[in-house]
């Protein structure tokens, strides 16, 4: 009697054992995932604040009388990269972080901050393609555009 309740006691032992590890082991997995996945999938929770109010890294005006689907397509071509499975679909061009449209004293134009790990090539890339686009009229480094007094 004493020997099989000593069996019963060490099986129940082994049972809630067994238990514990296999619990413990999808625990370990499900927080591996998670943190995997976590660094993986890394969200910039940094905040991009926009506006003619804030400086820009580089601001940019259009010719007056630049028409919208022209400026569209300056987005799309020259500080874009066109999609190759749409006609009207881009990303930005490498490096490129924020852009907003802004308008002062009656120019239409754009305020562009860069990545933090944007390169200097991929900065002056950007500011090249926009200085060479004959619907540019002024373009501006490290200015905010509520600021600007000579257009």
């Amino acid at each position: 009697m004493a020997t099989s309740k000593t069996t019963l006691l060490s099986q129940n032992y082994m049972d809630n054992m067994t238990r514990i590890i296999i619990v413990s082991l999808i625990f370990l997995f499900v927080s591996s995932l998670q943190f995997s996945c976590s660094q993986r999938n890394k969200v910039d929770d940094r905040i991009n604040v926009m506006s003619p109010d804030v400086g820009g890294e580089l601001v940019f005006f259009f010719k007056k009388g630049a028409t919208s689907d022209e400026i569209f397509e300056f987005g799309r071509t020259v500080t874009g990269i066109p999609s190759p499975n749409s006609n009207t679909g881009f990303s930005d061009l490498p490096g490129i972080m924020t852009g907003v449209r802004i308008i002062v004293s009656g120019y239409e134009g754009e305020s562009i901050n860069f990545k933090p790990d944007a390169t200097e090539e991929q900065k002056a890339f950007v500011k090249k393609r926009m200085s060479e686009s004959p619907l540019v009229y002024k373009v501006y480094e490290n200015v905010v555009p509520n600021q600007i007094k000579d257009l």
